[in-house]
Formats: C-alpha cells, sequence, structure tokens
C-alpha cells in the first residue's frame, strides 16, 4: 500500500499519516493501554524509591489504610475506586480500538 501511495505521487509523511499510521493504529492502542495499566498500578518501585509520603502515588497512598490489627474499608474502597477510575475512562474512550486490535489478527 505504501508502494501503490509512493507511485501516486505522497510524500513520506503523507505514507505514514494517511497509509500507515490507520493500520497501526489498533496496536497502538493495545500498547498505550496495557502500558498505561501497568505504570498506573506500579506499586513496587514507588514503594521503594518514594520516601516522601506526599509525593506517593495513588497504590502506595492506599496501601496505608491496611493496619497490623484492622482495616479501614470504607477509606480503602474508596480510595481504590478512585485509582481504577483513570483506568477505566480510558478503556472506554479507546474501547473501539482495543477490541479492533484484539482481534485482529484472528479474522481474515
Amino acid at each position: 500500500m505504501s508502494e501503490a501511495a509512493r507511485i501516486d505521487g505522497a510524500t513520506p509523511m503523507q505514507i505514514y499519516w494517511k497509509v500507515v499510521l490507520p493500520l497501526v493504529k489498533p496496536a497502538l492502542s493495545i500498547v498505550a493501554i496495557v502500558s498505561f495499566v501497568n505504570v498506573w498500578n506500579d506499586f513496587f518501585f514507588p514503594l521503594i524509591f518514594i520516601n516522601d509520603k506526599s509525593k506517593a502515588t495513588i497504590t502506595l497512598a492506599v496501601s496505608i489504610f491496611f493496619g497490623e490489627y484492622s482495616n479501614q474499608w470504607p477509606l480503602l474502597f474508596s480510595g481504590l475506586t478512585l485509582a481504577i477510575a483513570p483506568t477505566i475512562i480510558l478503556f472506554l474512550l479507546f474501547s473501539r480500538q482495543f477490541i479492533t486490535g484484539m482481534t485482529q489478527g484472528a479474522i481474515k
């Protein structure tokens, strides 16, 4: 397809924006969603590297609601709801590309 666009007189940037990018958009959306979820839910590295509690990530801050003898369940669940909200919003925005990217290799 890129060769046909080149024969038709398209510049390399036009080939990239009008031929290549629409073909890889589903795959890019899958990579973006999976990478975002991995970074957003990361607990281990912030636990090691962040010393100041005012700079803690949401997942790290939610862990303070677990006590040795008791748990603060209402605060824990409200914090977890706030922590998962950006991931759900991102999935809702890109759900069509996500489903297309997941099924692209299965249908011929």
